[in-house]
């Protein structure tokens, strides 16, 4: 799945070169990974507007805070809370 392209990361982050391509596409990649296992309804191949902001948002995240440490911030999950908020409506609550 694409949810976003390296050119809409660029833009959203303003990068005008190539020098950050690299780690832009290892980011994208994450990102992707990480929603798709805090998902768990099905959803559309091309994604959702509220996904692909929640994808540019956790790519921008990753770039950041490429060296997390304790002043990085957290809530305690591994997605940052407004990532959670846009996805949430994707997730069915599982009782163990």
């Amino acid at each position: 799945m694409d949810w976003v392209t390296l050119e809409e990361v660029k833009h959203h982050l303003r990068y005008d070169d190539d020098a950050n391509n690299s780690n832009l596409t290892m980011y994208i990649k994450a990102a992707e990974s990480a929603i798709k296992r805090y998902i768990t309804e099905d959803i559309p191949a091309t994604g959702t507007d509220d996904i692909k902001v929640a994808m540019l948002m956790m790519v921008g995240y990753f770039d950041e805070n490429r060296s997390p440490d304790k002043d990085t911030p957290t809530n305690g999950n591994y997605l940052p809370a407004p990532v959670v908020s846009l996805l949430y409506t994707y997730r069915k609550p599982t009782v163990t």
